[in-house]
């Protein structure tokens, strides 16, 4: 029997989590099923709230880990554990402070289920950030698309058969960040959606959140990343038209970005990724 499984990384967001699981309860009813939870604990220093019965999820289990992860790296053990458990199931993959459209989880896992060789990725029309922040993200998606060649306008919220998990997890690329991991390793539909506000507060991602995620991006494609560079390099130094100094600037800027990305790989440390089950501390249902 297939199942329903809704996985979210958590890092002391229950209150909202509580809110989150009655949307999700709702939007199934459009599809006449019922879902399973897994939650992701990311070393929470807030104690996990006993939450009540919801009509259209039948399970809620927490995997609480031993140290804190960040997301992409707790969504990376939620998904090496539902590949080992194997269930055959639609698995949906969302943040659990509510600033993924819930509305699209229908359409999402329709269409996960018409295509069980493709992931369903939510691409963003909008963001709830300041235009700083937003100009920010736009250039590190314009930084990604010149070092990698592709143009990855979608965060974790994504829905796919079972099936796909061992084209994601086929390396560790997913240790890094899960979007750039699908975009390398998979065959993807894209389905539009604004991203909303959280639930409750605002959100956490800093500046400096933003360039290190950045890098994560960036480091799963280090070999293109490389080539390219290399590519940029040649046809710089066969332009005439530019100065000796503007030259040599644009040169040492793609060498410290290449530094940077090798540095981001050595210190994610992909070992863990193969030993995921060191980093989990217990199983509990809700």
């Amino acid at each position: 029997m297939k199942k329903y499984i809704f996985l979210l990384p958590l890092y002391n967001d229950w209150e909202s989590l509580s809110m989150l699981l009655n949307k999700i309860s709702d939007q199934m009813i459009y599809l006449k099923q019922n879902a399973e939870i897994l939650v992701i604990n990311d070393c929470s220093n807030v104690k996990a709230e006993k939450f009540g019965k919801y009509k259209n999820i039948n399970k809620i289990q927490v995997l609480n880990l031993k140290k804190n992860l960040g997301s992409q790296k707790a969504i990376s053990v939620g998904l090496n554990y539902l590949n080992k458990i194997h269930h055959k199931s639609i698995i949906t993959v969302l943040d659990s402070d509510g600033e993924d459209d819930v509305h699209k989880i229908p359409i999402m896992i329709e269409n996960a289920e018409k295509n069980d060789d493709k992931v369903i990725v939510s691409t963003r029309t909008t963001r709830q950030e300041n235009l700083f922040f937003r100009l920010a993200y736009f250039m590190h998606k314009v930084l990604t698309l010149f070092f990698t060649l592709k143009w990855i306008s979608y965060g974790n919220f994504s829905s796919f058969n079972s099936k796909q998990l061992k084209k994601i997890l086929a390396n560790n690329y997913s240790w890094l960040a899960i979007s750039s991991c699908i975009a390398q390793n998979c065959n993807i539909i894209k389905i539009k959606a604004g991203r909303k506000k959280r639930l409750i507060g605002i959100s956490k991602l800093s500046i400096m959140g933003l360039i290190s995620h950045s890098l994560r991006v960036n480091a799963v494609f280090l070999y293109r990343a490389i080539i390219l560079s290399t590519l940029y390099i040649f046809i710089l130094l066969n332009l005439n038209f530019l100065t000796f100094q503007y030259l040599i600037l644009f040169v040492i800027q793609i060498l410290i970005f290449n530094f940077l990305l090798i540095i981001t790989l050595l210190k994610n440390n992909q070992k863990e990724f193969y030993n995921f089950t060191d980093l989990i501390n217990e199983i509990i249902e809700l």
